[in-house]
């Protein structure tokens, strides 16, 4: 009675019926090598998958920036934009969009105002972002004075904002506005916050506010005793004093005639004259006006000061 002795043969003793093949054996380190070779294939096919999909997406980002530079210089015509909106409709759907807002200087502006107002909110399309668009509708806010939107691949997109620093009331026709260094009227601010900046009066004195408030500045004595400083004739500035009278500065040095006035009142206390003009026009000079009516005060103020 013989008994298997290798597989596949029949035991002599068993019916036809019974046929059967044995499985094979297979070694332990057979069996390892042979998942390692198909976990190599299929991570060699993901790469393949990826690398595809990859180059795909690279193409139409490629084509999609071709097609902006076009656009910038005019040469894309009606059916290049509609490619071009289905390239970046195309990029938005393989997950190029929106995940961060990145925002720099923005003092008066929260982060939904100015997503909404550039069309960056979360997921929307990177590529479907018209930086161009979203700069002009940042600079056409009265308290931004310049504003930068970059694009930041793959998820991000961030805005640099230079806003406009109040530096004046400009009073003109009975109204009051808020001014930022170039005289540029901040339409948004309120003149009602902003009572003790210095006060300009009269036509054309936005355009030069900045510089004779920081000359004034130099004299804390002299800025103590004005109330408003008035562009006469849009040539020259006068300074209007609390009790009532006006310092005429000259128009082509008012910084000399500052520094002139400021040493005056240190020797001889001029800003506290009740006059009506000191009169400082003349280069070198000052000359004390008294109130017509107040002759007495004329007489003393005269000796003292002249």
């Amino acid at each position: 009675m013989s008994k298997v002795g290798r597989a596949g043969v029949r035991d002599s003793t068993k019916g036809a019926g019974s046929r059967r093949k044995a499985k094979p054996k297979v070694q332990p380190g057979a069996n390892k090598a042979a998942n390692w070779a198909a976990a190599q294939v299929r991570a060699a096919r993901n790469r393949a998958s990826y690398a595809l999909r990859l180059g795909a997406l690279s193409a139409v980002f490629l084509f999609v920036l071709t097609l902006g530079v076009l656009a910038v210089l005019g040469r894309l015509g009606d059916a290049g934009g509609s490619v071009m909106a289905a390239g970046e409709r195309q990029l938005t759907r393989a997950g190029y969009t929106v995940a961060w807002l990145d925002i720099s200087g923005a003092n008066r502006l929260d982060v939904e105002t100015i997503a909404t107002l550039i069309g960056a909110e979360g997921g929307t399309g990177l590529a479907e972002i018209n930086l161009t668009q979203a700069q002009a509708v940042l600079e056409s806010q009265s308290w931004i004075k310049s504003a930068e939107v970059l694009r930041l691949w793959p998820d991000r997109i961030a805005v640099l904002i230079t806003e406009r620093a109040p530096v004046a009331l400009w009073q003109l026709d009975g109204e009051h506005r808020v001014i930022d260094a170039d005289g540029v009227v901040i339409e948004a601010a309120d003149p009602a916050e902003f009572t003790t900046l210095p006060r300009v009066v009269g036509v054309g004195a936005n355009t030069g506010a900045a510089r004779i408030t920081a000359l004034i500045a130099r004299h804390p004595e002299i800025a103590a005793r004005i109330t408003h400083v008035i562009k006469v004739g849009e040539r020259r500035w006068s300074l209007r004093l609390e009790q009532g009278g006006e310092v005429l500065l000259p128009e082509d040095d008012p910084a000399g005639a500052l520094a002139m006035l400021a040493a005056l009142h240190e020797e001889r206390a001029v800003l506290d004259y009740d006059v009506q003009f000191l009169d400082l026009r003349n280069d070198g000079e000052m000359v004390i006006r008294p109130w017509p009516d107040r002759a007495d005060t004329a007489e003393h103020t005269a000796g003292r000061g002249a």
